[in-house]
């Protein structure tokens, strides 16, 4: 090691988030595609003149329930030698974080909550998701020395996956990943079938009858793992989602009666 070089041994907490990471790499593919966000842009304005709080994180994760529900034979979670058809659409979302993986809050039934609903929950359960994975890191390193080598943690991992509780309550049955720093954003690491990830929503040139309008979009990507999805089932799945956004169906869903 060179003068002034610094090492440390990872913690055991952190050897088994490298395990898992390993094993969330399936073979993936995306596509993407771009959605006009200016009926999402609207609907938060309006919202906010009337006291509503919603995000455009919330309309991401809601139009992604939406269209999970709109399309259930894409709705799938295999396990194991299993494929299950879950009864109601569970979306992870990822928060922010320190560490190398970002913990993940499950919006439980995402596809029967209302916007409004779902804004306050993506609002309210931050802090307690978060303290949440600090025990769980913890507890990891006090007791992580359990499986010592990288094969053991992996095949404790590959038997958990296996049940379909244990993969509903780490990742649901779908996952959001939304990072609104960067102009797109793509991981081919993800722990079920599908990730739908976006970047930030800004004022871009798009083509509108032959002539370039500037227009509020968003770079939306669907990460999948080719041994479910194919192709097809992505870009049916990422216009599904695009019609969600660029509709007036959201609207429909505020508490509001007249502007």
């Amino acid at each position: 090691m060179a003068k002034g070089e610094e090492s440390r041994r990872l913690d055991w907490a952190e050897r088994w988030v490298r395990s898992g990471l390993e094993l969330s790499r399936p073979p993936a593919f995306f596509e993407t595609l771009q959605a006009d966000m200016s009926e999402s842009r609207a609907l938060v304005e309006r919202a906010r003149r009337h006291g509503v709080r919603v995000t455009y994180a919330a309309i991401l994760v809601r139009a992604a329930a939406l269209a999970l529900e709109a399309n259930p034979d894409l709705h799938v979670v295999v396990c194991g030698g299993r494929v299950h058809s879950p009864a109601q659409v569970d979306i992870a979302v990822s928060v922010a974080a320190e560490g190398a993986l970002a913990p993940v809050m499950v919006l439980e039934g995402a596809n029967l909550k209302k916007l409004p609903e779902v804004a306050a929950e993506l609002a309210g359960r931050v802090e307690a998701v978060q303290k949440a994975d600090a025990r769980t890191m913890e507890s990891l390193r006090k007791r992580g020395w359990a499986a010592p080598f990288g094969g053991m943690r992996k095949a404790v991992l590959r038997g958990l996956y296996r049940s379909p509780a244990f993969r509903r309550k780490s990742a649901g049955t779908f996952q959001v990943s939304i990072v609104p720093a960067v102009d797109q954003f793509i991981t081919p690491v993800f722990g079920g079938t599908a990730v739908l990830t976006a970047g930030r929503v800004a004022e871009r040139a798009v083509a509108e009858n032959g002539a370039a309008v500037v227009r509020p979009t968003v770079h939306l990507a669907c990460c999948a793992d080719h041994r479910v999805w194919n192709g097809a089932a992505a870009g049916t799945f990422l216009r599904a989602v695009q019609e969600v956004l660029e509709g007036a169906a959201l609207g429909a869903e505020l508490p509001i009666t007249n502007d």
